[in-house]
């Protein structure tokens, strides 16, 4: 379920032409030459692009900082998602189907066409937005934020420092700088700590991916099966359910390490191929050692000979966590705001959708409320609100649910997963589920799941934190409370 995160991501990685075909973000924005903006954006990923292009169609003296450097992920969406979004011309590719396989000889088909972002397109289009709205841009990077007092009857700047010295200030800053702008920001305390999904991704030129039964007109979404451990060159295709060499599906002596799972992205003849080995989620983080051997071992396994490697990239993405903090004088966007699903990692469908209704938060924030605090407090209203924070909740008890479970458990829900009405499965990964639907959700997932599921949910809503998370985030709902 790996979608990527601009923002969020550590990259270390070999340059590619998409990325040098990207043009400097100082080379088609005006400069940010004044000392003082409406709103200071901060983040230069997809979520930060969106959001400064919004607040400047609303009229407000937009600033953008951050790094001049091109995006880099591999970008996976719901093409569905992208063309709601008037965004599908940025796909420069689409499966009309998805495969996965959760175990050997069973494939588990996903018709919903899912597409690949062109990097150089998706940044040139939201760029453009830019342009014409007139967002002003500042290359550089955040060392001090220094917020307003916190008299309630007077509306002061806050005023954000660079590391070239420079200062600008804004009647409001809001972060889009992923886990960077942490260190800034304040957080409840009262939710289970933050995981992580990684993930390592090489863009090959490869021999033998038709040939080791992978299809290259479909996506292949998610490959669970135990191909990267004690399999010989080229016997993957010859394996049989239950008849692995480490026993059962792969799992003797190692069913309880976090499992990962192939996820790939063919070209039509199958020669050209983002081959990636994701952990969808784990504490503490999968290393990306152990997913680069695991990929390279899965593909020997299947007989894929990998000729040359064109593209590498290390991704890693923090999900669930506490949400920010309702009362302060700084407002987040993206990642940085906890917009991460923390069940699957998706995240920027989700921001390029909510860019126009934040940039009306924001421009409703600073021209009726008398402080930074109380205007903040109107944006983190329509960022979490208390039934988006019910949902939130929801979607932590899921993502520590699937950190807890081992390999076999682990395919065994995504199997189920698969099997409920597509409504269900495709609004969850959208976060489009009601904090009400995803009861209904849950009911049906424990309905039609093996006892394994069974028991592993309800020990786990019993015994996990995230599970008292839960309980008392739906409480406040039924008792009138409000969430802060």
């Amino acid at each position: 379920m790996r979608e990527g995160s601009y923002e969020s991501s550590l990259l270390a990685r070999q340059a590619s032409k998409d990325d040098a075909s990207q043009e400097s973000i100082a080379t088609v924005l005006d400069p940010l030459d004044v000392a003082v903006v409406d709103v200071l954006v901060v983040g230069v990923g997809p979520a930060g692009l969106a959001l400064a292009a919004e607040l400047a169609k609303r009229g407000l003296k937009t600033g953008l900082v951050g790094p001049d450097g091109p995006l880099v992920n591999t970008y996976g969406v719901w093409q569905d998602e992208f063309v709601e979004l008037g965004l599908a011309h940025t796909l420069d590719k689409v499966w009309k189907t998805s495969s996965c396989y959760f175990e050997e000889g069973v494939e588990t088909k996903v018709d919903r066409a899912y597409g690949r972002v062109n990097k150089r397109l998706l940044r040139n289009e939201l760029l453009s937005r830019c342009r014409a709205n007139g967002v002003r841009f500042c290359d550089g990077t955040v060392v001090d934020i220094a917020l307003p007092p916190t008299d309630p009857t007077t509306y002061a700047n806050t005023s954000v420092t660079l590391k070239d010295g420079s200062v600008v200030s804004a009647r409001m800053v809001t972060l889009a700088s992923g886990g960077a702008a942490g260190r800034f920001l304040k957080y409840e305390d009262d939710a289970p700590s933050t995981a992580a999904q990684t993930a390592y991704g090489i863009e090959a030129t490869v021999t033998g991916y038709a040939e080791a039964g992978l299809k290259t007109d479909s996506m292949l979404f998610m490959d669970f099966r135990r191909h990267h451990t004690g399999l010989y060159e080229g016997t993957a295709t010859k394996q049989k359910a239950g008849m692995h060499p480490n026993g059962g599906e792969g799992q003797w002596e190692t069913g309880s390490e976090s499992p990962s799972f192939l996820y790939a992205m063919p070209e039509d003849d199958g020669r050209r191929v983002f081959l990636e080995e994701t952990c969808l989620v784990a504490k503490p983080a999968l290393p990306f050692s152990t997913l680069k051997r695991r990929l390279y071992r899965r593909c020997a396994a299947l007989g894929i000979t990998i000729e040359a490697v064109h593209d590498e990239e290390w991704s890693y993405i923090p999900t669930g966590g506490p949400l920010p903090a309702r009362s302060q004088p700084l407002t987040a966007f993206g990642s940085a705001a906890g917009l991460i699903h923390p069940a699957t990692g998706y995240s920027i469908a989700r921001s390029l959708r909510l860019a126009p209704s934040i940039a009306d938060a924001i421009a409703k924030g600073i021209s009726e409320q008398p402080n930074a605090i109380r205007a903040s407090e109107v944006v983190w209203d329509a960022l979490w609100s208390d039934e988006s924070r019910r949902q939130a909740s929801f979607h932590v008890f899921g993502m520590e649910l699937l950190v807890g479970l081992n390999v076999g458990e682990t395919t065994d829900f995504f199997d189920t997963f698969f099997r409920l009405p597509r409504g269900l499965w495709d609004g969850f990964l959208a976060s489009r589920l009601s904090s009400v639907d995803l009861i209904g959700f849950a009911l049906y997932v424990f309905a039609i799941a093996p006892i394994n599921i069974k028991l592993a949910l309800m020990t786990h809503l019993a015994t996990s934190p995230a599970g008292a998370y839960f309980v008392k985030t739906y409480a406040k709902a039924l008792g009138g409370e409000r969430d802060d």
